[in-house]
């Protein structure tokens, strides 16, 4: 983006006029005029879930190290053999998620098995997001294909996530309607609303009961989170957007069928591509599909959810059907990062720059096994990031795998074969590589030295 200099010695008062408060205008990428930061090389984190796990017989490579093979459902990620790192046997310690295995996967929280109060703390994202997202119009993106949001609050509520591709392109790249003024005059109407709200909910706060408090506060957390954005979204009104080709605007706010889903998955990645080569944000999360429902895919002739699929019973077309699913979803991944790695910015190729996490918080769904959870670690050379072998904390132990026996593979996914491997330590590996200065996440025991140049 070109910017006048001029534009960066506006007073405060001026840039955030209409808001009631004066706040420190955000680092802004496109920033280089003498008085602000100097913004950093990007340090980008995609995370992707698909639920309700794999089939774990066509899907467990059998050989840790460099001179392992692809099993079926992985075979497109050959093309990436030197940018990927397969991972078994990690699992969430706490867990007992059954079908709540998204709400943990980057918090690692437990939520109770009967469905009980549950309150969850903070997601590996967002911790990254306090680090990259001041650089950034959007600290982090939350997008789903199917599904809830993967993204937790420093206060453990969770952040919305978009569905419709059409209005997160307009989000990012189109025009504000009326203009900046009205905008900014909209804005200073909500942030008016805002403060009514904080200041009623506060004189009332001491007449409630425990429980009750404790729903208010949930809500107030809210509340607070968009006045943050209220606030960041005044100050990027003078950031010019940057300019995005007909092509590609027409691309993304056509009308598409969702029965077409390769298609309508790779709009999705091609607009996180987007969004990282205009470095809109370098935080982003999506849920590929729902873990309760959803999941068909008709161009492949699927027609049931992943959810049916995975309680196969044993049965050999489900269990098939399953690996098909599998299979596509994995192409679609293998598509996402050949698209970073043929997409650059002044640091050189995407995907070296951008540390993607591909798996899922369950590993057999039959039976909601918790343990061995499916995970692909991929890109980030530039993070400090190596690949090309199988990470692989089962067979030290068990020696080999006996897919060839259903009735005793399984036993791995039912409890962690290495108590120690856990999620994350994956988790706040990735942190670090993002510039965060922190040696714990979540229950984490220690990085993960086996992906770290």
């Amino acid at each position: 983006m070109n910017i006048q200099t001029n534009k960066w010695h506006l007073s405060r008062r001026h840039m955030l006029r209409g808001i009631g408060a004066s706040i420190a205008l955000p680092v802004l990428n496109c920033m280089g005029a003498p008085g602000f930061p100097k913004p950093t090389s990007p340090k980008r984190s995609v995370f992707l879930y698909i639920p309700n796990g794999v089939n774990t017989l066509t899907w467990q490579i059998e050989k840790a190290g460099a001179d392992y093979e692809f099993t079926s459902p992985m075979k497109s990620l050959e093309v990436h053999r030197a940018e990927v790192s397969p991972i078994s046997g990690l699992h969430h310690p706490k867990s007992q998620a059954h079908h709540n295995c998204e709400k943990i996967w980057l918090t690692g929280e437990k939520v109770p098995a009967n469905g009980g109060a549950f309150r969850n703390t903070v997601s590996a994202d967002q911790i990254m997001a306090e680090a990259q997202g001041k650089f950034t119009r959007f600290p982090s993106l939350e997008m789903a294909v199917e599904g809830s949001s993967l993204a937790w609050s420093r206060d453990g509520i969770q952040l919305p996530a978009e569905h419709n591709v059409k209005s997160i392109f307009n989000r990012m790249f189109g025009e504000e309607r009326g203009g900046k003024e009205v905008v900014r005059r909209r804005l200073a109407r909500r942030g008016s609303i805002l403060d009514a709200v904080l200041s009623d909910a506060k004189r009332v706060n001491q007449q409630f009961g425990s429980e009750d408090r404790t729903k208010l506060d949930e809500y107030l957390t809210a509340v607070r989170q968009v006045e943050v954005r209220t606030e960041r979204a005044d100050a990027w009104l003078e950031v010019p957007k940057p300019e995005i080709k007909k092509s590609e605007s027409d691309r993304f706010t056509r009308q598409l069928n969702k029965s077409q889903v390769q298609m309508y998955h790779r709009l999705f990645y091609d607009l996180m591509v987007l969004a990282l080569r205009t470095d809109m944000t370098r935080v982003i999360t999506c849920m590929i599909c729902s873990e309760s429902n959803g999941g068909a895919i008709p161009d492949i002739g699927i027609s049931q959810g992943r959810h049916q699929l995975s309680h196969h019973n044993g049965d050999p077309e489900q269990l098939r059907r399953l690996t098909q699913t599998d299979t596509f979803l994995v192409e679609q991944l293998s598509y996402f990062l050949s698209q970073l790695k043929e997409n650059s910015d002044e640091e050189g190729c995407l995907l070296d720059t951008t540390q993607v996490l591909w798996g899922s918080g369950m590993s057999y769904g039959h039976s909601h096994g918790l343990a061995n959870l499916p995970t692909i670690y991929a890109g980030g050379k530039k993070l400090g990031v190596k690949h090309g072998q199988h990470v692989d904390y089962n067979l030290p132990e068990i020696g080999k795998y006996t897919v060839d026996k259903p009735s005793a593979h399984y036993k791995i996914h039912g409890s962690p074969v290495d108590v120690e491997a856990r999620l994350s330590n994956l988790l706040l590996t990735m942190i670090q590589r993002t510039g965060v200065e922190t040696n714990q996440f979540q229950d984490s025991l220690r990085t993960m030295s086996e992906v770290v140049s």
